[in-house]
């Protein structure tokens, strides 16, 4: 099952995650966001099918890049997080703006750990977190 742990999105495997942010697709039904990459690190994985949910980054100014889609709409933009913050969580939102899909994001600041629900049809989602 992907998505039980958050994603590395920068190549330092020793790295503390105390040091780190995490950046989180919000949970809306109606739509499907995957995190593809972060700067110039893939997070697609064949395990999620390209809907990675969540991923770890480094403190900074990040790009993030997506993969959105509804029933009709597919859509793959990207967006700049300046100054991410080690702690925080960023959630990003999915909106239809009449023509596209569109995304942006939501500093929920500093958090101990963070609690994502994981799809699991015809099962009840199951809750996976992630600790600083």
């Amino acid at each position: 099952m992907g998505g039980r742990h958050p994603i590395r999105g920068y190549k330092d495997k020793d790295h503390a995650q105390s040091d780190t942010a995490i950046v989180a697709c919000a949970e809306q039904p109606q739509y499907i966001c995957g995190i593809t990459g972060v700067d110039d690190v893939g997070t697609w994985t064949r395990w999620d099918g390209g809907k990675t949910p969540w991923v770890r980054v480094l403190p900074g100014t990040r790009v993030i890049k997506l993969t959105l889609s509804n029933s009709h709409l597919v859509n793959r933009p990207w967006f700049k997080i300046d100054n991410v913050e080690a702690g925080h969580v960023y959630r990003v939102d999915v909106a239809f703006n009449g023509t596209a899909l569109t995304a942006s994001y939501v500093d929920l600041g500093k958090m101990d750990a963070y609690t994502i629900h994981i799809p699991r049809l015809p099962l009840s989602p199951k809750p996976v977190t992630a600790h600083f």
